[in-house]
């Protein structure tokens, strides 16, 4: 009987790197199931040597650390990839570890693990100096998994549980004095180019080269690795001095650019500003920042981003400009206007050309407009307040103040009409983007997986709520509790306040791509949502939906995915749910060309790139 083990890809980036690939590739040759990789171009053995341990080499220019290593991702094709550099090598122990978790004797389903690495600085390991310890995550679930578009120091970026290996990975770095210098100069130029400060003054250099000598060989106790850690002090202060020089001599309005569109773009040299919120894991709008963000970044252009409050371990947080608007000591009901008016001021201080925003501030250029405060009143979203009507009549100044409105769907498009008299030539419809990188169905192995980890009795129809204030849960509790059919609810979100038998509570979580895929169909029983992103995130899943009539994004769902029902009436959500089953039970309820079910342009990337058009646009305006 063949033991149980998943299979592996590794994958390598490589430039002229014949004197280290042939040791590298010896240590993974038992390991790897297939080895990917992307060659920038090589003029020495490098490929011969690649081909001779049997992988897959492909050429193709260099664009930078992280698209070279996404482009390398992209090609993997098995469940877990090993990510390794050409001076990197895997020792036995480190082997043996992976090897665990291939076979499935790690149980701590993490999607990602770190490693140790141990680096050497001109023949020499390093034990401080902010080398030692270094956990750098390198072995992750494909699926679940991007590299960053970072030029230099890229990052994986992921959402999910990380676990650690046993294991050191060795990295024979920098082996000479003059591959310390080469290195120090290609590196600080790459970084230059993605400096987000605006104005470099004269001292700047020397004030971050000077911080970084005193981080590295006092802070962080370089002075205990001797003439190492002098060294490495030396490197790294050279280094940051560099990258201030050289961005200096750079013209301030192509600084942020290494790509076509960012250099040619008619948005290039524009100060942007995000207003939110909270740039965390929130509601659908503060998911929406986050995108756009990313987006941004592959452009090289890094906004500022104005918000209540910051998650330090996401990952666009080192993306952005930070500016905390500090507004929970005033009283709830004055914290948005307080808001508003503070943004203001911190607009013309920061020097910002255009703001979008995303919450209500009546300072925004670009308004986006995930939902209005009439309709939330209206449909019962909110309950009235005393302060009912200082909300409303701040929206209308936004609405008025703004130069274009971002509609989520057409239902906001006619509602901003209706209640405030706004003109529709100045409201776009534009439906929200999704990450089809990270919403995407599984394969059926991993799907049973999943099902199995959430506890799904075998031969029940799983239905997915994702919980939230008002999200119509009552219309599904009373139905579930009642019913004999195998049939499941699962929460995720807000745990409700009474379970049942049929009715489990996931609480919170991250890794909704998963949940949506274990899932058969996803319920939307909403009596007020504008647009309903967990619709077209279901969808890409491959799961079908369940949609109440007034929820947004069944404007852009293909019918034949979705079942609409009165979130009213008990007996239309019954004859939606038969529907659904039936389907099932047929076995034609899965969607196994997701994409072909959504009826608009979801990609994240084009979505900002009409943003950064209509931003483009404002400023050209104002210009003339």
């Amino acid at each position: 009987m063949t033991a149980y083990r998943e299979a592996l890809s590794v994958i390598i980036i490589t430039l002229n790197e014949a004197h280290d690939i042939g040791a590298c590739l010896s240590d993974v040759s038992s390991l790897a199931d297939e080895i990917i990789v992307v060659d920038a171009g090589s003029t020495d053995a490098t490929v011969k040597i690649c081909q001779s341990f049997g992988a897959l080499v492909v050429t193709k220019d260099w664009l930078g650390f992280g698209p070279q290593k996404n482009r390398a991702l992209a090609l993997a094709g098995k469940p877990w990839v090993l990510s390794l550099d050409a001076d990197e090598r895997v020792t036995t122990q480190l082997k043996e570890s992976i090897e665990e978790v291939l076979a499935g004797r790690d149980q701590s389903s993490c999607i990602a693990y770190a490693i140790s690495r141990r680096s050497q600085f001109c023949g020499c390991w390093a034990n401080y100096s902010g080398w030692s310890p270094d956990w750098v995550v390198r072995l992750f679930r494909r699926d679940a998994a991007r590299f960053s578009d970072n030029i230099v120091h890229e990052r994986l970026i992921f959402e999910g549980s990380t676990g650690r290996l046993n294991g050191q990975l060795l990295h024979y770095s920098y082996r000479s004095r003059k591959e310390v210098e080469d290195k120090t100069i290609a590196y600080a130029r790459a970084a230059a180019k993605t400096l987000r400060t605006r104005r470099i003054g004269a001292l700047l250099p020397f004030m971050h080269g000077g911080f970084a000598f005193v981080r590295t060989f006092m802070l962080r106790a370089g002075f205990l690795d001797g003439l190492t850690g002098l060294g490495i002090a030396r490197m790294n202060a050279r280094s940051t001095f560099l990258k201030y020089y050289y961005a200096r001599r750079v013209d301030p309005t192509i600084r942020d650019s290494n790509n076509t569109d960012a250099i040619h773009g008619t948005w290039q040299g524009l100060r942007i500003g995000l207003s939110c919120q909270a740039l965390g894991h929130s509601g659908g709008l503060e998911r929406y920042v986050r995108d756009i963000i990313g987006a941004m970044a592959r452009r090289q252009i890094y906004p500022i981003v104005f918000a209540r409050k910051f998650d330090k371990t996401l990952p666009e947080y080192s993306l952005v400009d930070i500016q905390t608007i500090r507004v929970n000591w005033m009283p709830r009901a004055l914290r948005d206007a307080a808001f508003s008016w503070r943004l203001q001021a911190r607009r013309v201080r920061s020097q910002i050309d255009i703001v979008i925003a995303c919450n209500r501030v009546d300072s925004g250029d670009i308004v986006i407009c995930g939902g209005t405060y009439p309709g939330a009143l209206r449909y019962g979203r909110n309950k009235p307040k005393w302060n009912d009507g200082w909300q409303i009549a701040l929206e209308r100044r936004i609405y008025q103040n703004a130069g274009v409105i971002i509609a989520h769907s057409k239902m906001l498009e006619q509602e901003i009409h209706q209640h405030f008299g706004i003109d529709l030539d100045k409201i776009h419809v534009i439906y929200p983007p999704v990450r089809s990188d990270r919403f995407m169905p599984m394969i059926p192995s991993q799907r049973e997986a999943m099902r199995a980890q959430l506890g799904i009795p075998e031969g029940h129809a799983v239905f997915v709520f994702v919980a939230n204030t008002g999200k119509g849960f009552e219309l599904l509790r009373a139905y579930f509790r009642a019913t004999s059919k195998p049939i499941l609810l699962l929460v995720t979100g807000r745990p409700p306040a009474d379970l049942s038998p049929n009715i489990r509570s996931l609480g919170y979580r991250t890794d909704m791509q998963y949940v949506f895929g274990a899932a058969d169909f996803t319920i939307i029983p909403a009596p007020y949502e504008p647009f309903g992103l967990v619709g077209v995130e279901s969808i890409l899943c491959g799961t079908p939906v369940l949609i109440a009539g007034n929820v947004g994004c069944s404007e852009v769902i293909r019918k034949d995915a979705q079942w609409r029902f009165s979130h009213l009436s008990a007996e239309s959500f019954s004859a939606a749910i038969e529907q659904a089953l039936t389907h099932w039970q047929s076995h034609t309820a899965r969607l196994t060309q997701p994409n072909e079910y959504l009826l608009y342009d979801y990609d994240v990337a084009s979505h900002t790139t009409r943003l950064l058009a209509l931003a483009s646009e404002l400023a050209d305006h104002r210009c003339t």
